[in-house]
């Protein structure tokens, strides 16, 4: 006698739809992290071998702006080993205990990177003060030389990360720190030029305390973004208040209350709200085009609606 196979209850069919539709997520952002990967595998290395570079060049040169840049290299090398680790680690599946995933480790790394830049530019504004009251020999040919090694490879670096850092907060994050190197690099080269023509070695430390300023700027807009995803709040590219009245518009809805749009990591968004509708037999019909309009027209991945109807509230507010 054949055994009868067991019906998987509702919770349980809930649960595989679930996980499928995060591995389809996942899908999705894997494939646009391949070339993100790359870039940022290309940008380690080049960021690595930069780093030796500046650093005999600003140890031989005697050169505070290129060992500066040396310094900024060296935390950028680990800050974009981190971010190539949580693209690696995003990428892992859903489990039971994590059921969004690993997405929030990019987010993670880049507040992590952002507080690296801070500490980066304190400590070169410090050894640029302590350079103006101490002024030191500058060997200005070495010093552009290495500058331009730098500058070349920084600007191959920022190529392969330019197209895929409006993807992703954290591949954003490690694009600023290769456009704030390839910022040092420009100003390592044009104080070399006018050390060489003015001989007034000050400037090195003028322009240290300009690549500090620019590592500021870039880190507080990388912390701000992370900070905002982790708060759950509104993604930038949302207007909450379009979403409210796209969702009104559909058939058989009447009202609307705690709607709620976040990001679960950079260009994954989730959408939590509850609708009022006449039936709720007939407000059924309504889901499918309402989760298909929010996923192609604002990118809403996760999609939660309570459906409710008169009768629903009345006992709600009865009990």
């Amino acid at each position: 006698m054949a055994k009868r196979q067991a019906i998987p209850s509702r919770v349980s069919i809930n649960a595989v739809k679930h996980m499928e539709h995060n591995e389809q997520v996942l899908s999705e952002r894997t494939f646009k992290g391949r070339k993100a990967k790359k870039g940022l595998r290309f940008a380690v290395s080049v960021t690595g071998l930069i780093f030796l570079v500046e650093l005999i060049g600003g140890w031989v040169s005697g050169s505070l702006a290129l060992m500066a840049d040396a310094g900024h290299m060296a935390t950028d090398l680990f800050a974009l080993s981190i971010s190539y680790l949580a693209i690696r680690l995003s990428a892992r599946p859903s489990t039971k205990k994590r059921s969004y995933g690993y997405f929030r480790i990019e987010i993670i790394a880049a507040l992590i990177n952002g507080v690296i830049l801070c500490i980066t530019a304190l400590f070169i504004t410090i050894e640029a003060w302590k350079r103006i009251s101490l002024p030191k020999e500058i060997d200005s040919a070495q010093m552009l030389v290495f500058g331009i090694i730098g500058l070349t490879a920084n600007i191959a670096s920022a190529t392969m990360l330019h197209r895929e850092q409006k993807n992703s907060v954290n591949v954003k994050a490690a694009y600023i720190h290769i456009l704030s190197d390839l910022a040092g690099s420009v100003g390592v080269v044009a104080g070399s030029i006018l050390i060489s023509l003015t001989r007034i070695t000050t400037i090195d430390s003028i322009i240290s305390f300009i690549i500090a300023i620019l590592i500021v700027q870039s880190a507080l807009k990388i912390i701000r973004e992370a900070v905002d995803v982790l708060m759950e709040s509104v993604p930038p590219e949302l207007d909450i208040q379009e979403i409210e009245e796209a969702l009104l518009n559909f058939r058989h809805v009447e009202g609307l209350h705690d709607l709620h749009v976040w990001a679960l990591t950079s260009g994954v968004n989730a959408l939590s709200c509850h609708l009022l509708v006449k039936n709720l037999d007939a407000g059924q019909n309504i889901l499918v085009p309402i989760h298909r309009e929010l996923k192609e027209k604002y990118n809403i991945d996760h999609v939660t609606i309570q459906l409710e109807d008169e009768r629903f509230i009345a006992a709600h507010n009865k009990g």
